[in-house]
């Protein structure tokens, strides 16, 4: 099998119960993809391990635990297809004009694709596991028990012990997975962080997580705030970085000039992308609770 003339995509649970199939499939042989197999799959936890082996789940539990809510026991397709040398980019193609056409959000964004060839493989060691057309494809090609895949993402921050336990994350998790008004679209924003002992000096900047931060993993992004900013428990940066990847630039922590530009500073040494902006009519301080204590910012929904 030629490396660079195969690719998949996979549709995805939004994209199945909505039906978008046919869209997909027209937009595929649009952009002269040969469709060598479609069919429907059904993935257990198990399955979505090996899939995503190249993000390590004991390493990555709250990544797996998005996957295993995303993606198990829910009915997905995947259509395996050939083109030219530059087929794992048209297929890229495809994904995104479908996504401009039908996506709804981060988590409902119809259809996937690999990015390079191991990907593909190893998705399609799972995702065509019942499949012998899928199988022939692959040839000899052999994940084991598949501990030792390359991992996708250069080494982060782990999330801290008590914080890698499944029931734990999902307890925190699922319910605004489930209901991602409660958090992502709520009247206020989650509350802004602030240094427990503010410098001196005007409060009139904000540190903004950017979207798509680096070539890291929910769980690198998530550990990365809790290690940069003393005192942030999971829950709060489990929802700053939820809600974060809903906006082009979302609002993390606020105080004055310097202290924002030494939280990004340590952000980025986490590999987290951010940038310190000026607070304006978009930010607004609630007045002092009391002698001495000024509640935290917090940014005003756009009309």
């Amino acid at each position: 099998m030629s490396e660079s003339q195969h690719s998949l995509l996979l549709i995805k649970p939004d994209g199945v119960s909505r039906r978008l199939q046919p869209f997909i499939l027209d937009t595929v042989r649009e952009a002269g993809l040969t469709v060598l197999c479609h069919h429907r799959i059904l993935l257990d936890e198990d399955d979505i391990r090996r899939a995503f082996a190249d993000m390590r789940r004991s390493e990555n539990p709250l990544e797996h635990l998005t996957l295993d809510l995303w993606y198990a026991h829910r009915p997905m397709e995947v259509i395996v297809v050939r083109g030219g040398d530059d087929t794992m980019e048209t297929a890229a193609a495809v994904k995104r004009k479908a996504r401009a056409a039908y996506r709804l959000g981060v988590w409902a964004n119809v259809v996937h694709t690999p990015d390079h060839w191991e990907e593909f493989a190893l998705q399609l060691s799972v995702f065509g596991q019942d499949c012998p057309d899928c199988r022939a494809l692959l040839g000899d090609t052999d994940f084991g028990h598949y501990q030792d895949v390359p991992q996708a993402y250069p080494p982060g921050i782990l999330l801290p012990p008590q914080w890698r336990d499944p029931e734990a994350l999902s307890a925190v998790v699922e319910p605004m997975w489930r209901d991602p008004a409660s958090c992502v679209w709520r009247p206020t924003y989650p509350r802004l962080y602030e240094a427990p002992h503010p410098a001196d000096g005007p409060r009139d900047h904000a540190v903004c997580v950017t979207r798509s931060p680096n070539q890291l993993s929910f769980d690198n992004l998530v550990a990365a705030v809790m290690a940069a900013l003393p005192g942030m428990d999971f829950p709060q940066a489990f929802e700053v970085i939820f809600t974060s990847l809903h906006h082009a630039e979302f609002p993390l922590a606020a105080g004055t000039l310097a202290e924002c530009e030494g939280y990004a500073a340590a952000l980025w040494d986490t590999g987290l992308r951010t940038v310190v902006r000026a607070l304006d009519d978009d930010f607004v301080y609630p007045a002092e609770d009391g002698p001495g204590h000024r509640a935290a910012a917090a940014r005003k929904v756009p009309a």
